[in-house]
């Protein structure tokens, strides 16, 4: 449960950073442009900012529906997490090799 959290909040920074850029450049550009360019880049940055809060309560959703998995479901998480780890051992070790 606490790596849970621990993705939920890096996940709501993380989003909080776009957010916060996206304004700033709608600042920036408000400040430099003619009125159509700035009116056109002021609904970007809103469409941006949109998407943005959308992919933050979908991601965020999606955790803890992930760390419900987990918690129903200890044995198969492990086994599908060993089973990642050596597919991308298995991968590295490919990637290593000459192609001949």
């Amino acid at each position: 449960m606490e790596a849970t959290k621990l993705l939920l909040t890096e996940l709501s920074q993380d989003y909080d950073d776009v957010v916060r850029g996206l304004g700033r450049m709608s600042r920036h550009i408000s400040a430099h442009a003619d009125d159509a360019l700035t009116e056109q880049a002021q609904d970007f940055v809103r469409a941006a900012s949109t998407l943005a809060e959308a992919i933050k309560s979908r991601s965020t959703n999606l955790a803890k529906r992930a760390g419900e998995e987990i918690k129903e479901h200890p044995i198969a998480t492990a086994a599908l997490a060993a089973a990642a780890v050596g597919l991308l051992g298995y991968a590295v070790t490919q990637a290593g090799k000459p192609k001949h």
